[in-house]
Formats: C-alpha cells, sequence, structure tokens
C-alpha cells in the first residue's frame, strides 16, 4: 500500500472514531438522552464530517508522500552512482535530519567507490605491465635453454650466457616483489603506533641506504617530533623517497626536515619536469624513459609510498622542482 492511501484510510478511521466519541460524550455530559432521533442526527453528523475528513488527509498524505517521494529519489539517484549533495530546509525535523544522512552518505559512497575504481584501474594497469614485463625476460631464457640444450652454445660462453641468465631470473623477483609490495600497499588494515621520527630515521633509515661520499644525507628533524604511522609502512615510504632522492643527486645533499607539522624531503639533484608531478605517483610511470631495465626500475616505488601514506591518514605529495631543489611533502589529512 503507497503511503498517500495509507494515511487516508488511517486519518478517516481515525476522524470516524473521534467525532462519533465527541458526539456521544457531548450529550452524555448535558444529560440529554441518546434516543433513535438523536441517534441518526449524531450519525449524520458524522458522515457530514467525512468529506471534510477526507480533504484534508487527502491533501496531508499528498504533502508527506511528496517528501517521502523526495528520499526514493535521492536513494535511486544514489544507487545509479549519482552522489549529488542536496540542501534541505524543510518544516519536518526528522526529514532535514535524513536528507543530512543522506548527504554524508552520498559523500562516503563516492570516497569509497572512487578509491575502489582507481584501485581496479591501477590492479588492470598493473597486470597489462606485469605481463609485458615478463614476457621479456621469460622469452630470453627459453632462448638460452634452448640453445644450450641444442648445444649451439660453445663451452667458453657458458659462465656469461649462465651470468645472462641469472641477471634475467634476478629481474623478475625484483620485479615480482615490487608488485607484491604495491598489491600490499593497498590494503588500508594497518596498526600505527607513535614514532620519533629523528630516532626511526638514525636507527632504521639511514644504516639501510648505500653510502655515497658524493650525496650528504641531512636529518634535521626535532627530537620530539613524533608521527602516528604504521612502522613497516613508514619504513618503506621514506626509504623510496630517500633512495629516490639519492639516485638522481651527485655533488649535493638530501635533507629531511619539518615544517608547519609536516615532513619535508628535499635534494637539490635532478628536476622534475612540471608535466610529471602527477603522473610520478601512478604505477609503472618513470621519468627516465630508457629502455635499460636494470637501472630504470619499474615505477612503483612512489605509487607504494602514495597508498601507504593514505592507508596511515597522510598524505604524499610532490611540493616542488626545479633547478635548485626537489621537495616531497608528507602531511595528514
Amino acid at each position: 500500500m503507497k503511503i498517500k492511501s495509507f494515511i487516508i484510510i488511517i486519518y478517516i478511521i481515525a476522524g470516524l472514531l473521534i467525532s462519533a466519541t465527541s458526539s456521544f460524550m457531548t450529550y452524555l455530559i448535558i444529560g440529554v438522552p441518546i434516543g433513535m432521533t438523536m441517534f441518526i442526527k449524531i450519525i449524520s453528523a458524522i458522515l457530514l464530517t467525512l468529506p471534510i475528513i477526507g480533504i484534508i488527509s487527502y491533501f496531508f498524505s499528498k504533502f508527506l508522500s511528496n517528501k517521502f517521494l523526495i528520499i526514493q529519489n535521492r536513494l535511486n539517484s544514489i544507487k545509479e552512482e549519482n552522489f549529488e549533495i542536496v540542501q534541505s530546509d524543510n518544516m519536518i525535523f526528522e526529514i532535514n535530519h535524513i536528507n543530512k544522512d543522506m548527504n554524508e552518505l552520498s559523500s562516503k559512497l563516492n570516497k569509497l567507490i572512487s578509491e575502489l575504481k582507481e584501485k581496479n584501474l591501477n590492479l588492470s594497469t598493473l597486470l597489462i605491465s606485469m605481463s609485458h614485463d615478463i614476457k621479456t625476460p621469460i622469452t630470453i631464457l627459453n632462448g638460452y635453454i634452448e640453445e644450450i640444450e641444442d648445444g649451439i652454445v660453445r663451452k667458453e660462453k657458458l659462465p656469461e650466457v649462465l651470468n645472462n641468465m641469472k641477471n634475467e631470473v634476478k629481474f623478475l623477483n625484483e620485479l615480482t616483489l615490487d608488485m607484491l609490495d604495491y598489491i600490499s600497499s593497498m590494503k588500508n588494515q594497518k596498526i600505527k603506533s607513535k614514532i620519533h621520527l629523528y630516532d626511526f630515521i638514525q636507527s632504521e633509515i639511514l644504516i639501510l641506504l648505500a653510502k655515497n661520499d658524493d650525496t650528504e644525507i641531512i636529518n634535521e628533524i626535532p627530537n620530539n617530533f613524533t608521527i602516528e604511522f604504521n612502522k613497516m609502512d613508514l619504513k618503506k615510504v621514506l626509504l623510496n623517497i630517500l633512495f629516490n632522492a639519492i639516485k638522481h643527486t651527485s655533488n649535493g645533499y638530501v635533507k629531511i626536515y619539518i615544517k608547519n607539522d609536516e615532513v619535508l624531503i628535499q635534494n637539490n639533484g635532478q628536476s622534475i619536469h612540471k608535466d610529471y608531478h602527477k603522473k610520478i605517483f601512478e604505477p609503472f610511470f618513470t621519468v627516465d624513459k630508457s629502455k635499460n631495465r636494470q637501472n630504470n626500475g619499474f615505477g612503483l616505488g612512489l605509487s607504494i609510498v602514495k597508498n601507504l601514506c593514505q592507508n596511515n591518514s597522510y598524505n604524499c605529495i610532490l611540493k616542488s622542482s626545479d633547478e635548485k631543489s626537489t621537495i616531497f611533502l608528507i602531511k595528514s589529512l
């Protein structure tokens, strides 16, 4: 039954009961006996009020029905992924409250679906790029195996061939580990803890970075500065950013410092073109477009950084990059 019909029926029944009760109680109170004539008059009065009750209940039910229709239309829009935020200034408090709740629901669903679409797109890109990157070393390995089986490889060339095969296996292993790290970085169930950043960098990060006499690493984090982060995630984030900074810096510095409670990592190495500032966080994007697979990497490092930061309620962005310096910024959402 539609709400309009339901309200009309309820109002008519309620109107009849109220009219009948009022009429009989009136005659009882004034002490007038209720005979057949009086009873007919009471019934006639009640029947005469029915059209009025019907008209009032119709317009009231129509009013409420329209309000519920608005709610139904909004829910249908949400179902069709239309997450428009609608302002409501209704005289009925509950409807305003429902509209507010639907706005919050729309906003959360929109964010969730956008994230899921982005992750699905990234996973699709991952699979496409993975199949492409895996194909080359597998083809090379198969070729070497066939040459060895057919006796084409001379004895003196065998060590070189085996070394090349080891390099291809190493490439596949590194690619697999990077992909597993990327997929793992998309999980948002993280246990965070309060970390003293200066001590963490000194004891957990710097000892893992390759020594480079040409590049000075400067830790200017205040001793009392703390950050809420999953420890393993923070380690991966800092190692990725610092490794890239050192890789693209020669005869310079890499500096970590705090400004406005935000973590900044700055180096004076190669600048990143402004067209790449957002693209560098996309999976498999590399600034260096050379075909040297051994030196170019897979382009997953900063994508992993972005995911890990977001999973810990932080965001990582490229703040600026020019001839003087490149600055990455980690800030809370």
